[in-house]
This record gives structure tokens, sequence and C-alpha cells, in this order.
């Protein structure tokens, strides 16, 4: 009964899905970057609710470069928190490695580190967009959408090589920086 509830749950919160956007998600080729086998594997699962099933994973930001050298993917849901590259040092490589067949790939960060210092210096190295972990499966999906439908312009000015980021429009107050990320990007 329980697992029948969940399949309807699915389905659903599938029915809002264009059937454009179906298509487009469907032919999505999207790469996973966590050191947390677990945290993958939810990742996939959410994936797969929405019709995305070619996902390669991968433990760690060396074993994700090779694979954007070799394989041409459409986007990167990367941890932060990771050796021997964390998150922003792996953004900040794609961005500027020459040997990587789409620089200008879109990046969300989903970490559990979502403090304004981690969000502000994810930004900087130059990925699209942040979430906080845990991520529930509509929050993503909402959050490749937009990546997607809204492309922000890609841009090279000084030090910064990544999305052209979006104007501040509120300051944030140190008593909501912990799970906030409005106006950082």
């Amino acid at each position: 009964m329980e697992a029948t509830a969940r399949r309807c749950a699915l389905v659903d919160r599938n029915d809002h899905i264009t059937e454009k956007m179906r298509d487009r998600l469907q032919a999505l080729r999207v790469l996973i970057i966590d050191d947390n086998k677990f945290s993958r594997s939810l990742l996939v699962t959410q994936l797969a609710n929405y019709g995305i099933r070619d996902v390669t994973e991968c433990g760690d930001g060396v074993e994700g470069l090779k694979r954007l050298q070799q394989d041409p993917l459409h986007m990167i849901l990367l941890d932060y928190e990771m050796t021997p590259l964390n998150g922003a040092e792996f953004a900040r490589m794609v961005r500027r490695d020459t040997s990587i067949r789409n620089p200008e790939i879109p990046i969300i960060m989903i970490s559990g580190y979502s403090d304004l210092g981690h969000v502000k210096e994810a930004r900087n190295a130059g990925i699209n967009e942040f979430l906080g972990k845990p991520v529930s499966a509509d929050v993503l999906y909402k959050r490749i959408e937009h990546t997607l439908l809204n492309p922000r312009p890609f841009v090279r000015k000084g030090n910064y090589i990544g999305p052209m980021q979006r104007e501040e429009r509120s300051p944030i107050s140190s008593e909501t920086s912990g799970s906030s990320t409005a106006g950082v990007f």
C-alpha cells in the first residue's frame, strides 16, 4: 500500500512537466560528483523521477575532470566538501582548463556547507546555482528547469570566469546567512 502511494505521488509530481521539457530532460547528460555514494544515489533517483536517465557518477573532482575531458555532458551536480579538490576548486578548473570540452557547462552545487562564505566562494568559482543539502526532488527539479530555460550569459572579466552574476537584490543579514542564498547569485 505504501509503495503504491509513493508511486502515485511521483506520477502526480511529474504531471506539471511539459512534453517539451520532458523531452529535453530525457536527452540531458548529467555528471554527479560527490564523495558520498549515498548522496549520489539519492540524486540519481531524484533525476530518474523526472526522466533524466543518462547520469554519470564520480566520487571526486579529479575523476570528474577526466569524464568532462572525454564525454559530452550537459550539466554537473557537484558537492562542495571533497578531496583532493573541493567543489569550488573543481569549478574553477572547469571554467579555465582548455582541455574541457564545454567550459560553460552549467554547474549546480549541492552542499551541506551552505553558509554565506561557502556560497560566495562557489559563486566566485563560477557555479551557476547553489542548493543546500538536503534537497528535495521538487526543489532540485525547479533549479534544473530554471538553469535550462534561463541560461545566464557567460563572462570572462578579471579573475572571474563563469555565468553572469545576478545583481544583489537585498543584503543578507547574518541572521539568515545559514541557509539563504538570495541575493548572492
